[in-house]
Order: C-alpha cells, then structure tokens, then sequence
C-alpha cells in the first residue's frame, strides 16, 4: 500500500506544484504540508487539526480525501486514546479539603483551557496573511513632485488601504484588478513620507507593507532658476506587457506646462491638464518617454520600458489628404464595411492570420503593420494592393 506522503508528492509534483504555491493556495503553512508528505506526524498539530489540514490539502491536488484519512489513521495509529475518570464523590464535611476528588475536576477544567488555548494558538499560527507587493516605488524613494503614483500586486479579492504620515489622510479603500495589480495617487509632504499599504482578505487576514518616499521640492536658489514642472504618467506601468494592441500613454501635468512630447511627437493636453495618446510599437523591448515643458524653459521628463508582443496580422489603414476606396480581405474573406470609398481622417484596423489591404487611391491611404509605419502606400490615384501574413 502507497504512503500517505508519498501519494501527496506525487500528486503535487504531477500537477507542477511548489509546495510554496501550495501553501499559499491552500493557506496551509509549507512547514505542515512538509510534515505530511514526509511523515514527520510528531511536527503535526493535533489530529483533529491535523486531519481538517489534510481534507483541504487532497481536495486542492484533488485525491480522495476520505482515502487519504484513512491512510494517515492507519500510520500514525491513535494516540489520543479515549480516557476515563472515576466518578466523583460528594464532599460529606464542610471543611475544604484538597483530595483527589477535588483534584480530579480542577486537572480536568485547566485540561479543557489548555486545549482550547492550544486550538486557538494553532489556528493564529497557521492561517497565513494575504501577500501584498509593492512594485512601484521597489524600495524606499525620492520624490521631487507632491504626488507619487503607488502600484503593487496583492490578491484579487483583498480590501486595499493607503495610509500616509504624517498628518495626511488616508487614501480611500481600493479595489485591485481581476490580476490582483493595484495603484494610487498618494500626496506628499516635504521630508519623509511613511506610506504603510495594507490588504483585507475575506478570511480577515491583514497583510501589510510599507515605504518611505523622501519628498524633496526643487527651491530656486537664484532668481533666474526655471521652476520643473509637474508630470504624473499613469499609463503605461513600468514593465507592462501587451500584445496585439498599441500603448496607451496618459497622465496629467499642472498649469504651467507649455507642451508635453511622447517619444519627441507633440500630444494635446486638455482644459483638465490631462493628456492620453496611443503609440504603436514594433515587437520587442521598447521604450516610452514623457517629456514636459514650460513657456520659460522648465523641463521635466519620465520613462517606462514595456514589451511588445504579436500573434497574428494587425494592419492599420488611415486615409489622409484626400478620398480613397478601400477593400480588405482577412482569412480569405472580405472584411465587412469595406470595397466602398472612405474619407480622409477615416482610420481602420483589420486583424487575422493573413490581411490585403487593396487602394484605389495609394497617395492618401497610410499604412501601420505590427507596430511598423510603413508609411502610404503608393502614388496618387494609384491602385495598389498589399497583402501582410503573420506566420
């Protein structure tokens, strides 16, 4: 017959599991699974405890839990044998005298405070707090704006809370994405700023982590020292990963900004000094550059590095300078809305394992395949056709 901790191991190690993922998934700490796939029964809690570990653990690598019960009944064996007590007798005298039948109730009573004190250190022990991340800033900071963008990963069903000292208030309670991913505009005040992050999982558990950003403003030493703008970027996350889609740039600036440039191409910031643009990126490592200026020469500017990824053939046709007919075919059908003629401004994506793109007019229709311009597509009054495969 298999060993109860050889059937857990196999079982886990079959479905590709760490017992770190393991313990984290189950909220079992690694050390009791340890115990149990090495038959180490004297590093265990109780039995009762120890056979509640066990049912969720073979329901979570989904073996029978009854069998594997069984198994661990059988090799431990039973230690907790069932006991008994003689019965009591009533006292006859009035006087107060410590007997054994006095002794007997009081060892019993200070054995159920010990239990129940056992049950409840084991159970304070064992569950384990939710994880929480903090990405962005990776390490203690240095920050020369009022306002600093705080990102990290925790679970997706966690209640998120931002506090700040000293003297701010807090952030209100956040909600993370369906990935766990989280973020927060969190104001500053001059000297250092203790940023404490803690998450709420549904079991009560409270993780925390914390930061400390040094806010250190730029002071004009002389009067004709330019002032840096303000610049907050939101969009994209240091790192991000997308595929088949372009990059959305955003984020805000204050009043004194003139012009803000994304990777040197001029974008218009609102009445709301917010600014958004999608940029198109070839596959591979790319980067993102924010620039900010004032009217008087100030200057501010901030980076991120996002991969850029393809798994199938995204044209981008934009019609400029005049009126083209256009007809696409994607797969080998053609694409609805299309063998019709188009006005300039008029931009359309198509996307499939093979897209041709057909102009009447090649002077005004602009091509972008997989992040690449590739710039119009002939002369005017041409009629051109491309075809871009993704293999």
């Amino acid at each position: 017959m298999a060993r109860l901790g050889d059937t857990l191991r196999q079982h886990r190690e079959r479905m590709g599991i760490t017992l770190e993922q393991a313990a984290e998934d189950t909220r079992i700490r690694e050390k009791f699974l340890r115990a149990l796939e090495d038959g180490d029964y004297q590093s265990l809690p109780g039995t009762v405890y120890t056979k509640g570990f066990l049912r969720n653990y073979a329901e979570y690598l989904n073996v029978g839990a009854e069998e594997m019960i069984a198994l661990y009944t059988g090799e431990r064996g039973n230690p907790e044998a069932p006991r008994t007590f003689r019965p009591m007798r009533p006292l006859v005298k009035r006087s107060f005298i410590f007997t054994p039948a006095v002794f007997l109730p009081v060892a019993v009573l200070a054995g159920i405070v010990l239990f129940v004190g056992y049950l409840y250190y084991q159970f304070t022990n064992f569950a384990v707090a939710p994880r929480i991340e903090i990405t962005d800033p990776a390490t203690d900071a240095i920050a020369q704006s009022a306002e600093y963008v705080v990102r990290g990963r925790t679970v997706p069903d966690g209640h998120v809370r931002i506090r700040v000292s000293p003297g701010l208030d807090p952030i209100g309670e956040i909600r993370p994405n369906a990935d766990g991913t989280f973020s927060a505009s969190v104001p500053l005040k001059p000297g250092p700023n203790h940023i404490e992050v803690q998450v709420l999982d549904a079991a009560g558990k409270v993780g925390e982590a914390t930061r400390t950003i040094q806010f250190s403003p730029t002071v004009a030493t002389e009067p004709q020292q330019q002032q840096a703008p303000q610049l907050i970027l939101e969009q994209p996350p240091n790192g991000g990963t997308y595929t088949n889609a372009p990059v959305t740039v955003s984020g805000r600036v204050d009043r004194s900004v003139a012009s803000v440039l994304v990777n040197g191409t001029p974008v218009t910031v609102g009445a709301d000094f917010r600014f958004a643009v999608t940029v198109n990126f070839a596959a591979g490592q790319q980067t993102v550059r924010v620039v900010a200026k004032t009217a008087t020469g100030g200057e501010v500017q901030e980076t991120r590095t996002v991969a850029v990824s393809y798994n199938a053939a995204i044209v981008t046709v934009r019609v400029t300078g005049g009126e083209a007919w256009l007809l696409a075919t994607i797969d080998g059908t053609q694409a609805p809305n299309t063998n019709k003629v188009f006005p300039a401004g008029q931009v359309l994506t198509f996307t499939g394992r093979q897209v041709i793109v057909r102009t009447g007019n090649a002077g005004a229709t602009f091509l972008v395949y997989n992040g690449q311009d590739l710039g119009k597509m002939g002369e005017t009054g041409q009629v051109v056709e491309r075809s871009f495969a993704f293999q």
